[in-house]
């Protein structure tokens, strides 16, 4: 899948840096070793003398074999000592080489193969992560934690259903965590749905950041935002964006879309609901969903085959309980 110029450019730049910050380290760890072993530095520079006066060599038009194999035997020494004082000191010669995040293409993005120039699996991995921070950059991704999760603020007594706002959302707080520990891209997706204020996006931000620490990627969005931004992008004729929008929210591992049913409801946008939901469900990628839709306002809003379709596809988990931010 492309993605914009600004994203190649951008994962370019930290491969760069990354590149960089690997040459210096060697270059440091190379100083602090000549400086302690003085002999290793002389090795070096004649072994770079050596390298001359054989480019040198072979320019020349005479008979250059005699020449040749002295400056062969001179370097081939050179090394064999300068191998044994690093053997000497426990190490290798690969240990003052440059030590790169990706050993395919030592960050440089780009791999040669027989005669062709591929793109590195990390260069790709990178453009990817970049498009899932820009969906992020405004997002409350680090504000929400299952430890700041206040049961206390849901009532013991029954509701006129009889069942116990507490008893209930214990329950979904222990699943959500559960979820959480357990989690991996063939995990079941979930519908959180419920009145305003209940605990769905604390809950659901507190799975994204344990998924987070697992070293998975995670994209939140709210329903109005993103679907403005797709149809933004198609109306505009910015086809290429809208594919790169549409890409992240597909190959993120978990996908949390917020204030689904707050959009303005267009065709386009029921039309798109319908698309990524699908898209992830085919894709075997589990998705959080959080509403304040009842069901019934779920069939309305969008149809009967993406109601059905969620609920033969997610976990369904009820909140109950009193708006509980005039507490917090």
């Amino acid at each position: 899948m492309p993605y914009s110029n600004d994203i190649l450019v951008a994962a370019k730049d930290r491969l760069a840096e990354r590149r960089m910050s690997a040459q210096r380290t060697a270059d440091y760890k190379r100083e602090q070793l000549y400086t302690a072993n003085p002999r290793l530095r002389e090795i070096d520079r004649e072994l770079s003398r050596i390298g001359v006066a054989t480019a040198k060599t072979i320019l020349k038009s005479s008979d250059s074999s005699v020449s040749m194999r002295e400056l062969s035997e001179q370097s081939l020494a050179l090394q064999n000592e300068y191998n044994e004082i690093l053997s000497s000191l426990g190490l290798t010669p690969e240990a003052l080489e440059p030590f790169y995040v990706c050993d395919k293409c030592h960050d440089t993005g780009y791999i040669e193969q027989d005669n062709r120039t591929t793109t590195c699996d990390c260069l790709k991995k990178l453009m990817s992560d970049l498009a899932c921070e820009q969906l992020n950059a405004e997002s409350p991704l680090q504000l929400c934690t299952f430890d700041s999760f206040n049961l206390d603020f849901y009532s013991d007594q029954p509701d006129r259903s009889g069942s116990v706002p507490l008893n209930r959302m214990s329950n979904i707080f222990n699943y959500c965590r559960a979820y959480a520990d357990n989690f991996s891209v063939t995990s079941r997706s979930l519908l959180m749905r419920g009145a305003t204020g209940l605990g769905k996006t604390h809950l659901s931000l507190a799975i994204a950041n344990d998924v987070i620490r697992k070293g998975m990627s995670v994209v939140y969005v709210s329903a109005p935002d993103i679907l403005q931004r797709l149809e933004r992008e198609h109306f505009s004729y910015q086809y290429q964006q809208e594919e790169n929008t549409f890409s992240s929210l597909m190959k993120c591992d978990l996908l949390i879309i917020d204030d689904l049913g707050t959009e303005f409801a267009t065709p386009f946008t029921v039309s798109a609901v319908y698309n990524i939901f699908n898209s992830r469900i085919l894709s075997g990628k589990p998705l959080i969903m959080n509403t304040n839709l009842t069901m019934n306002e779920l069939l309305s809003t969008y149809s009967q085959r993406f109601v059905s379709r969620v609920m033969g596809s997610c976990d369904r988990l009820d909140f109950i309980g009193e708006d509980i931010r005039p507490r917090l």
